[in-house]
């Protein structure tokens, strides 16, 4: 049997069949016309004609509350819970140490008054759920169904201020939140919240990312009854990055709009041409954090167009997910002002090994998603490359022997053999930087990691290294004397290849 539509959801149906949006329908259909507050939730008319009152004369709202007299645990949130109840001349909470406890407390479909003065100045009257609550770090009560201010009902209230993490980083943009559904009727967890969502060096880039993350949806709501969800609100703050008491202060609010459009996406495995190159990895820093900072936003959205090439938009908090949502609203790809966009992140290489040791910094992602094609492209390129380098490096080290031209045709003729055999006087140097590596710490293992990646891509080789390499082979004791001595005749060929070929696999006769 189909599921029994709401009267709400009737009304909207048809009024969408006469040209209304669906969603503004349902809005109008649930909302609470003057005088049928009574008959609908029972609401004392009383009540509700001086609470609005109130609301016209001061614009504010008292609030009492019983607080309970539960201790909360040792390891509780600090977060308080209350449920509203509303009287002639405000507001009573009742607190409840838990959401679900509140949620549990009150009747599923319960709806107070809540009058609240429009942009016009007069007062109208929404029905909300009762539950409020407010955060550890700030003690004003909102209504968990939408964020207004239980004391200042009809807008969202502004939320704590976090500290700059960096001197670099004076612009915070911050969203307001609203999940999708309600909190303790339809679900127990987040509730509309304000969230520090990046950080940018630049006004303007902030001004951006802010208006990109409400222009768009990520996905209808579920329920419009419910409300509008999503990103309703975001804000631009600066920070005093001077003075850390300092209040920052607010640049600008950018409001969602409640017909606003899913954002629009790619067709899976499909991608714009034109991708370009990666900037260059050793070139790619953080900025200076303050002390103290324990999670700073490691995350950095990357974008590029034609005219301006990369830059750096935005410091994401939250890692990596974040700043692929980022990515999406601001449809770097599928029509918006960028063509492409890359998160970059730290580089943890021996993260297998439970070390979280920095080194650098790597792509993370790359917006729009690459496509087999492209990866496959990427790869064959990267190996070409590689090829190059190795024919370049075994000419410059032959001491005149070889050309550039010659090295490569020694490669071709040698084949598989002769490269795997480069390839175990390349690991024996590897296996030495990684141990000095791993002894060193701070700028002078960054430099080990450098050189790793020298060798790796280009096959550059310092002096320094190469006794590194002698010396480890000299310790190493754990092959067999004629392992030891193949490995050392490698490390001879790859460092110095010279004209006599004799036990080279690949190149000689026997």
């Amino acid at each position: 049997m189909p599921k029994k539509q709401s009267t709400a959801a009737k009304k909207a149906r048809a009024a969408a069949r006469q040209g209304v949006k669906y969603t503004a329908a349902l809005r109008a259909a649930a909302a609470v016309p003057p005088g049928e507050g009574a008959a609908r939730y029972g609401w004392d008319e009383i009540v509700v004609a001086a609470l609005s009152d109130v609301v016209a004369r001061d614009g504010v709202v008292p609030v009492r509350v019983i607080w309970s007299d539960e201790t909360p645990p040792a390891h509780y949130n600090g977060e308080r819970w209350g449920v509203a109840e509303p009287a002639a001349d405000g507001y009573l909470i009742r607190e409840v140490i838990y959401q679900q406890a509140a949620a549990a407390a009150v009747e599923k479909g319960t709806r107070i008054p809540v009058p609240y003065r429009t942009a016009d100045g007069s007062v109208e009257v929404a029905a909300l759920w009762p539950l409020v609550w407010h955060p550890k770090d700030d003690p004003r009560w909102r209504w968990a169904q939408n964020g207004w201010g239980v004391e200042a009902p009809g807008d969202i209230l502004d939320g704590f201020d976090p500290t700059a993490p960096s001197p670099q980083l004076p612009y915070e943009v911050r969203v307001f939140n609203v999940p999708d559904g309600l909190v303790g009727e339809t679900h127990q967890g987040a509730t509309p919240s304000w969230q520090t969502w990046a950080w940018c060096a630049d006004v303007d880039r902030a001004k951006e990312l802010a208006r990109a993350l409400v222009a768009h949806r990520l996905a209808q709501p579920r329920d419009p009854r419910y409300g509008d969800a999503g990103f309703v609100r975001a804000q631009v703050w600066r920070h005093v990055t001077g003075n850390l008491a300092a209040l920052p202060s607010k640049v600008c609010t950018v409001d969602a709009d409640p017909d606003r459009p899913v954002v629009p996406r790619l067709p899976y495995g499909t991608c714009p041409p034109g991708r370009p190159e990666s900037p260059d990895a050793s070139r790619q820093g953080e900025p200076v954090w303050h002390r103290g900072q324990k999670h700073p936003p490691k995350y950095e959205l990357k974008v590029w167009s034609e005219t301006d090439g990369w830059i750096s938009l935005a410091w994401i908090e939250g890692g990596r997910t974040p700043a692929g949502i980022t990515a999406d609203l601001l449809r770097v790809g599928a029509g918006g002002r960028w063509a492409f966009a890359e998160t970059w992140g730290p580089r943890h290489p021996d993260a297998w090994t439970h070390d979280w040791t920095q080194e650098g910094r790597c792509v993370a992602d790359r917006h729009p998603d690459t496509t087999f094609a492209e990866d496959s492209a990427r790869i064959e390129a990267q190996r070409r490359a590689e090829r190059g380098h190795l024919a370049a490096a075994l000419a410059e080290r032959s001491g005149g022997t070889l050309t550039v031209a010659q090295a490569a045709a020694r490669l071709e003729q040698g084949g598989r053999a002769y490269r795997d055999f480069l390839s175990v006087g390349s690991a024996a140097i590897a296996q030495a930087l990684h141990i000095a590596r791993r002894a060193a710490a701070g700028d002078e293992r960054l430099e080990i990691r450098r050189v790793l990646d020298a060798l790796e891509h280009r096959h550059e080789v310092p002096d320094w290294a190469i006794g590194l390499a002698d010396a480890h082979l000299a310790r190493d004791t754990s092959d067999s004397p004629e392992m030891r001595a193949y490995r050392r005749r490698a490390l001879q060929e790859y460092l110095s290849p010279g004209p006599d070929t004799d036990g080279i696999p690949g190149l000689s006769a026997g």
